[in-house]
């Protein structure tokens, strides 16, 4: 069987054991180029991945956000697609097919994404599945708790979606490099779901239920402390909406982030790394709110 034309990018940080993991599920001989970024880890990451058969290895001295690692790594190759992946997926070679045949059949496609499942029993993780794209009353409702995810999709259609979990998404390159890649700008989230905004302006995206890719889900997450999941996750709601919101939903949610990071700062009067975060980010609320630029 000859290569597909695609060459995996994986990021990784001070994830040894899932990224050998990760990498053993991916053949070399089925894609052009598997890349790992690793993103200055200091667990001995890039020693237990460098030298391994069919990988090449970008190591960053200086740590750079999710999306400048993707960068990063994607300039390491020259296949016609480029396949992101997390460092807790594990792909099967069947799932990566599966997904770039698609992709090649509809001539409209820019990008595809797999069906993200538990790796214990294949069951679809509804939290990861495709979503429309964010208002300032969604990320209102969410904030205050009340945001309902949409129902299970289909789990054998290619339907055409607004965006999907950037957990393993499939890209035509040539449109990712005339969009400018990854906004490096995102530290850690809302990075796909700007990605997917710009890639919507070039053509579909599509969900390959079809091609299943297990997922370990919130490896990364779980090690960030509250303070930095809300500096991560809120500021990148804010550049978001900074990046693609009308004027007037740009007070809104500017507003609306303000208004929770500063209750949240009055009910934390002993957590101070909290109180830092969300000062932060009622800050940032405020200059979005205000029409400045976000630092």
């Amino acid at each position: 069987m000859n290569a597909l034309s695609v060459d995996v990018v994986v990021v990784t940080l001070d994830a040894r054991e899932m990224i050998l993991r990760c990498l053993s599920h991916l053949s070399p001989s089925l894609v052009e180029k598997i890349v790992v970024v690793d993103n200055a880890s200091s667990d001995g990451t890039a020693e237990a991945v460098r030298g391994r058969e069919g990988v090449e290895l970008v190591r960053l001295e200086q740590r750079r956000s999710l999306a400048g690692a993707y960068n990063a790594g994607a300039e390491h190759g020259s296949a016609e697609l480029v396949l992101f992946l997390n460092d807790d997926i594990l792909a099967s070679d069947a799932a990566v097919t599966t997904l770039a045949e698609s992709l090649s059949l509809r001539p409209e496609a820019v990008a595809a994404a797999g069906r993200l499942v538990e790796p214990e029993t294949g069951e679809t993780q509804a939290q990861y599945q495709p979503q429309r794209f964010p208002t300032w009353r969604q990320f209102a409702g969410t904030l205050l708790g009340l945001h309902k995810r949409a129902s299970v999709l289909d789990e054998e259609r290619t339907v055409v979606v607004e965006h999907a979990a950037g957990a393993c998404l499939l890209v035509l390159r040539a449109v990712f490099e005339e969009i400018g890649g990854w906004d490096e700008r995102f530290e850690f989230w809302f990075e796909d779901v700007d990605l997917a905004r710009r890639l919507r302006e070039r053509g579909s995206v599509l969900y390959v239920p079809s091609a299943p890719f297990a997922h370990v889900g919130g490896w990364a997450a779980r090690r960030l402390t509250r303070a930095q999941l809300v500096s991560r996750h809120y500021r990148g709601a804010l550049r978001y909406a900074s990046n693609h919101f009308g004027a007037g939903e740009r007070v809104a949610t500017g507003l609306v982030y303000a208004l929770v990071a500063g209750v949240r700062i009055v009910l934390s009067p002993r957590d101070a790394q909290g109180r830092t975060a969300y000062a932060s980010v009622l800050s940032d609320g405020l200059r979005l709110a205000s029409g400045r630029r976000l630092p």
